[in-house]
């Protein structure tokens, strides 16, 4: 028997339809972040071509980090990105990616020669900060860092920065790129940061899904990121941004 044109076009949009994903981000450059009406970054870069992949409609708010993960808990249909996977957040999220390694180090200036780390104890030495919220005060935190001697007074990575280069920090707790990026920003040279310490190597850079999200989107959207993957197209998009002389420029 055949079915009318109608019935088969409903059979078809049934097959491939899933509800609609909400992606809560943040200005969190070069990953992600916003110009004008426009996201930008490598996260962002990504995510375009998993839509275009998978046919997935994906809705972006640029939010304050911890409003969006706020938001994120909130909707069983949502991403949040760019999330750095720890320990702490491994039974929290079903998880895409890495998308990059994304170690969690302790960053100087390079002029600070007198800065020698080689442990975190020793590290307790120093004055340092970081983003609050972020995966490095949540990582020291667990790790039994004394916090006295961390602030985490900062909204942002571009507070942590110039706090660094004003030499009121010895030390900021963090992702290397993401400082290149503010410091080229903030009109500083970005040439004088470097990792001081690695305080945990290579969580990753992840899209981090609600538990309870739509499973044929959450499938869809993995599926996509495996062929990007598979394809070497990962990796053109993420050597775009490895270089510090050309982060932010994309």
């Amino acid at each position: 028997m055949r079915l009318p044109l109608f019935l088969l076009l409903l059979a078809s949009h049934s097959a491939f339809s899933t509800e609609a994903l909400n992606a809560y981000t943040e200005e969190f450059a070069p990953y992600n972040y916003t110009e004008g009406k426009n996201y930008k970054g490598m996260a962002n870069q990504i995510l375009d071509r998993i839509i275009e992949q998978s046919g997935l409609v994906i809705k972006r708010e640029s939010q304050p980090w911890l409003r969006a993960v706020q938001n994120a808990q909130n909707d069983p249909n949502s991403i949040l990105f760019t999330t750095v996977r720890t320990p702490q957040r491994e039974n929290q999220y079903l998880w895409v990616g890495p998308y990059d390694d994304c170690d969690i180090v302790f960053i100087k200036l390079k002029n600070r020669g007198d800065i020698k780390i080689n442990s975190l104890k020793e590290a307790e030495k120093y004055m340092a900060g970081a983003a609050r919220g972020a995966a490095g005060a949540q990582v020291l935190q667990s790790l039994g860092y004394n916090m006295n001697r961390l602030d985490t007074t900062s909204p942002e990575e571009f507070r942590s920065v110039k706090m660094l280069y004003a030499n009121r920090f010895d030390l900021s707790a963090g992702m290397l790129m993401p400082h290149i990026y503010a410091a080229k920003q903030l009109n500083f040279d970005p040439s004088q940061l470097e990792a001081a310490f690695t305080i945990i190597k290579g969580g990753g850079c992840y899209f981090a899904f609600n538990p309870k999200v739509n499973q044929p989107a959450f499938q869809r959207f993995k599926d996509a990121f495996q062929t990007l993957k598979q394809s070497g197209e990962l990796d053109k998009i993420r050597h775009q941004y490895l270089n510090p002389t050309s982060v932010g420029q994309n």
